[in-house]
């Protein structure tokens, strides 16, 4: 046993050797794209970050090229833009080098929604985070030879008078003006959709007076993270920068109604937007509330301007919104109608009742077959886009349908008014939840789509006979116990 131990340890190396074959490991060396050897730390680490950041983000030149002549002939200036901020190192050389390397052709440079705080090079090299900014800025400046149109987002730039401002007026921008002493550069935040990943902004440019214009040094619009959901804010941004105080004085915005109509009017959008003149093909399952997903086509109109109501903006509902909330809302209310157990009702008021119940349900179906025609979509880059939100949409309304159908007649009258299910849609209507509250807050202080159900508050519900219904729950944004649940709901 003792000369197998000690013969042990030698056979282990033997066969390590034999594996390696006799070869051992070399030094890597890290050169420089002209062939010289690096050799300081942050050298290296910057080719390797240099490296990657090519091998992770292909530019075709050919590409880059068409896509900036066809923006010229269409009158637009194509900016390229930069945002370093998450990592730069503002005291450093080689990623100032870096950045300019990549800034040859481009002529912005965002340092928005970065952290405030500076490394502890940069804070030796500095006196503060935005002189770190300012001097790259410059920089970079003097570096492309101080071009006509060069853009710079500072971390903290202004929004109106909220991060998502509501309402921007001729007024607001000249007292900004007035301590500036200057015309501001607006960074419009009103399609922005980054604070929130259930959310998407489809509306039109709104809320933005046409006077404007005279008083400012420009608007950046900050738009939807998805590319393909931007072509109406876009559109309407345009309608609103064509829009002549002069010639509309009578007019302080522009008719946001108006906008959406001509950015979906036949033949003004591009073909790449998923738009026909057609409707498509009534479903004969539609009664059942079975819509199948067909083959590949485009959206129709009425889809589109559905889609665009169901999200619309961040501090209001678009009209199929509104109307989905406002029947809900009211068949809830005036649910007695049908119980099981309660006082008969005047039949006119129960037709009403199932009048609306039957409008409600349809409406769910349409938004069913939409996910259909997103998903069986001839444009797969808005499917790629889209489809979350329409998937969530699609499920809020299934659960919605399938709550009014079982309120129609299945409930127990309950004449309680608080602490019972009843409840759970107090918070429905045509207003966002921010306005439920009374007091003029930012879009994010309620998150989620118009109907945004708890899924561990959301019950089935058993009789002797099986599955009969369910419970849906909420939760609101408040910051006092009496004002944030509604009752009936869990806290």
């Amino acid at each position: 046993m003792e000369k197998d131990f000690q013969s042990a340890p030698k056979r282990f190396w033997q066969t390590i050797r034999r594996l390696r074959r006799g070869k051992r490991g070399s030094i890597q060396a890290v050169y420089s794209k002209g062939g010289t050897l690096l050799t300081s730390t942050e050298e290296v680490i910057g080719r390797w970050k240099e490296h990657f950041e090519e091998l992770l983000n292909p530019t075709t030149p050919s590409m880059l090229r068409t896509l900036v002549v066809e923006a010229q002939s269409r009158g637009v200036s194509f900016v390229y833009a930069l945002s370093p901020g998450q990592d730069i190192v503002f005291s450093s050389g080689c990623d100032l080098t870096l950045l300019k390397r990549k800034l040859k052709q481009a002529f912005a440079v965002l340092f928005d929604d970065i952290d405030h705080s500076m490394c502890q090079a940069d804070s030796e090299a500095f006196s503060s985070f935005a002189h770190a900014q300012v001097s790259v800025a410059n920089e970079i400046y003097g570096f492309l030879g101080e071009p006509p149109v060069f853009l710079f987002c500072p971390t903290v730039i202004w929004t109106g008078s909220k991060v998502i401002s509501r309402n921007l007026s001729v007024d607001g921008v000249a007292e900004v003006a007035s301590v500036l002493q200057r015309r501001p550069l607006i960074w419009d935040n009103l399609h922005a959709n980054d604070y929130d990943s259930r959310r998407l902004f489809l509306g039109p440019f709104k809320g933005r007076e046409t006077g404007l214009r005279g008083h400012l040094r420009g608007l950046l619009l900050n738009p939807n993270c998805e590319f393909e959901a931007n072509y109406i804010p876009l559109h309407t941004l345009g309608s609103w920068h064509r829009t002549s105080p002069e010639h509309h004085p009578h007019l302080p915005c522009q008719d946001p109604r108006e906008a959406l109509r001509a950015a979906l009017r036949p033949g003004q959008a591009p073909a790449h937007v998923p738009l026909s003149s057609g409707s498509p093909p009534s479903s004969p399952h539609k009664a059942q509330g079975r819509v199948p997903c067909g083959g590949k086509g485009l959206l129709s109109e009425a889809q589109v301007r559905l889609l665009v109501g169901l999200h619309y903006l961040p501090h209001e509902h678009g009209p199929a919104a509104q109307r989905l909330l406002q029947d809900l809302t009211w068949l809830k209310t005036h649910c007695h109608l049908v119980s099981a157990n309660g006082k008969k009702s005047a039949p006119q008021k129960v037709e009403e009742w199932r009048g609306r119940a039957s409008r409600l349900t349809a409406l769910c179906d349409d938004i069913a077959e939409l996910h259909c025609s997103v998903v069986g979509g001839v444009n797969r880059a808005v499917l790629y886009d889209l489809y979350p939100y329409v998937w969530d949409l699609r499920n809020t309304a299934l659960v919605a349908k399938a709550f009014v159908c079982w309120l129609d007649g299945r409930v127990l009258g309950d004449s309680a008014t608080l602490a019972t299910w009843k409840n759970c849609f107090h918070w429905c209507g045509t207003t966002t939840g921010a306005e439920l509250l009374g007091v003029d807050s930012e879009p994010w202080v309620c998150l989620g789509s118009c109907l945004a159900l708890c899924p561990e508050y959301t019950l089935v519900l058993e009789d002797e006979l099986g599955v009969c219904g369910c419970v849906l729950a909420c939760r609101t944004c408040a910051p006092s116990p009496s004002a944030a649940t509604p009752p009936g709901c869990p806290p």
